[in-house]
């Protein structure tokens, strides 16, 4: 069983127990009430409180919101991002000390995301130190304005956010945990850390991807390859991977020739959705695969998915030289080089 656990930098006590409600937060103050220094424990113990009901609470991930266009004044999200803090003395208060953040999210578009909060209500006097310049970090808070390119939040708890599996072994991927393709075990075989020359990337760029999806098909060991349809959830459902020495389900989303570059969001279908469709089929580990470069918009979108506290997953990217790497090692790339024609020439081809 998969759960979460918070550790606050920052945490606003009244926001939390009402979100609690009189029952829980009774127990988290009998609890801090237990420990040698009360006051000083109770952050620590609602913020537990709050992780054992965030996915009840259907928080869901602000990325994700943005993606399926369903964000609205008032809602109370998620957000794991790097953030910069910057403290503000000059609007300091009698028992307000504002602090500043903003960071930046794509959802094929970059919108800004800005706030403040009072940093009188660190969880401890450390924590401040851990909200100043730039730093990863895991943010509840309810949407205060939005527009096409900026959201305000007011924050509820920053800090660390962790997934943990109390019954896996060591080796599993958590979920939310990026897997790699070296982490998997039908793919041992294969130097992910060998380049690619310039004729097998542009091999890559003239395998279809029917062709591709059948060779990963055949090393993983998955002997049933559905076709292709248009209200398709995921090219290729299998339980047949090994990750990380451990079998799991895994749904593959592979994208080739039709899109011959640097893959977005946009290139996701409309509003990215196809990374939406992937994440509801019934997987541990979800698959992005692509014939050329895939950009780090979407590889944060496939994270916060991932992340979702109602279900996390695990995900793995495979961007065109990982996928060359593959092909190489089945012999594909020599057998294919100059003799299948590029697909969509008319879209540019990249030159490497």
């Amino acid at each position: 069983m998969t759960r979460i656990a918070l550790e606050p930098y920052f945490l606003h006590q009244d926001q939390v127990q009402s979100l609690l409600g009189e029952q829980r937060t009774e127990s988290a103050r009998a609890r801090a009430a237990r420990r040698s220094e009360p006051e000083a424990a109770l952050p620590y113990v609602l913020a537990t409180e709050l992780a054992e009901v965030l996915s009840s609470f259907g928080v869901r991930e602000l990325a994700r919101c943005l993606l399926e266009q369903d964000l609205r004044a008032g809602q109370i999200i998620g957000a794991e991002l790097e953030f910069t803090f910057q403290r503000d003395r000059e609007h300091d208060a009698p028992g307000f000390k504002p602090v500043s953040f903003t960071a930046v999210v794509d959802a094929g578009e970059p919108v800004r995301v800005t706030g403040t909060f009072n940093s009188a209500r660190t969880a401890s006097s450390s924590a401040a130190g851990s909200l100043a310049g730039s730093r990863r970090a895991y943010l509840i808070g309810t949407v205060t304005s939005l527009s096409a390119a900026q959201i305000e939040l007011r924050p509820v708890f920053i800090g660390i956010r962790s997934f943990i599996d109390n019954h896996a072994a060591v080796e599993l991927p958590a979920p939310g945990a990026r897997v790699y393709p070296s982490d998997i075990g039908q793919f041992s075989g294969i130097d992910f850390a060998s380049p690619l020359t310039e004729a097998e990337r542009e091999a890559v760029l003239r395998v279809p991807e029917e062709v591709v999806k059948h060779a990963f098909a055949g090393l993983i060991g998955e002997s049933y390859v559905p076709k292709d349809w248009g209200g398709e959830r995921s090219d290729l459902y299998t339980s047949r991977v090994f990750a990380r020495g451990h079998q799991v389900s895994t749904a593959w989303l592979f994208k080739g020739p039709g899109h011959p570059r640097a893959m977005d969001v946009k290139a996701l279908g409309k509003n990215g959705d196809q990374i939406d469709r992937l994440f509801t089929e019934p997987a541990e580990l979800l698959v992005l695969q692509h014939c050329h470069q895939i950009k780090p918009s979407v590889v944060g979108m496939m994270d916060a998915y991932a992340h979702d506290a109602r279900r996390p997953r695990s995900y793995m990217i495979i961007d065109g030289a990982d996928t060359g790497r593959i092909l190489r090692s089945l012999g594909l790339l020599p057998a294919i080089s100059g003799t299948l024609p590029l697909q969509n020439q008319g879209s540019g081809a990249p030159r490497h």
